[in-house]
């Protein structure tokens, strides 16, 4: 999240939604000191991801920064969810199973998602700092059915989003897209890819390691990864998506609409 006194603004970090991105680019106009960019222990709410407070969270323990939500021109950018799922999804198994993005397969695919399933059906409160990035969209934009946040954009009008955010910050941003969920282009490279993987991520650094991936992408090198593509149509994990997320597809629908976004 990206609170700016000087000029009255607010992007709320919405995770899986190229939020990263934007907030890398708006650092400098953040006035908190970066203390909504961290993971840190609260003496309430346990290990949490203070980058992806959810306006319910934020009300209850950040009173006076969600007043400034509520009175400055505040912004979010969300996604399809179904392709936020799967790209959480990637994460995840990146993040916390440790499995490089080359060894993914659709049986690990299924597998995780099944267990993410399985902790939402029976996680009613809050998500722990290891599914943050499942939580609805729909509680980063609206409380107790009230919409908080002014400005909505979908992340394929991200240079919509970045006009916004430029007529409000005066300044030309280059907004580059961070973490991606990329394959390689070339199919028939994959196979020598996974056989070196292990010996490459011992030899180099993971910041190293994504600075390379990052200038190859740029370079045509690797491609993003169709997440619906691993999608069973009305299946058992179509099906939740759909009751799950159901406010979320709704937002996602009106805020193509140019007459869903609020004037600032």
């Amino acid at each position: 999240m990206i609170i700016c006194d000087d000029r009255k603004f607010a992007f709320i970090h919405i995770p899986k939604c190229a939020g990263t991105s934007v907030r890398h680019a708006l650092r400098p106009f953040d006035t908190t000191g970066e203390a909504f960019f961290r993971i840190d222990e609260h003496p309430a709410m346990g290990a949490v991801h203070l980058a992806h407070l959810t306006l319910a969270d934020l009300a209850r323990y950040f009173p006076d920064t969600f007043d400034k939500v509520i009175c400055y021109r505040s912004m979010a950018i969300v996604r399809d969810p179904v392709d936020r799922f799967y790209s959480a999804v990637f994460q995840r198994l990146r993040e916390f199973k440790e499995i490089a993005q080359s060894a993914i397969t659709q049986e690990k695919i299924e597998a995780e998602a099944h267990g993410v399933i399985a902790y939402l059906e029976n996680t009613p409160g809050r998500l722990d700092l290891e599914h943050v990035h499942f939580n609805r969209q729909c509680d980063f934009i609206e409380l107790a059915g009230e919409s908080i946040v002014r400005n909505v954009f979908p992340v394929a009008d991200m240079a919509g989003a970045v006009r916004h955010i430029e007529s409000l910050s005066g300044v030309n941003l280059d907004i580059v897209q961070k973490n991606p969920t990329t394959e390689l282009r070339f199919g028939a490279l994959r196979p020598m890819q996974r056989m070196l993987r292990a010996r490459y991520a011992r030899m180099v650094p993971a910041d190293r390691r994504a600075r390379i991936r990052e200038r190859m992408t740029r370079a045509g090198f690797y491609k993003a990864v169709p997440k619906q593509q691993f999608l069973d149509p009305d299946g058992p994990i179509d099906r939740f998506i759909r009751d799950y997320y159901a406010r979320d597809f709704e937002i996602v629908e009106q805020c193509t609409k140019p007459i869903a976004r609020v004037a600032s």
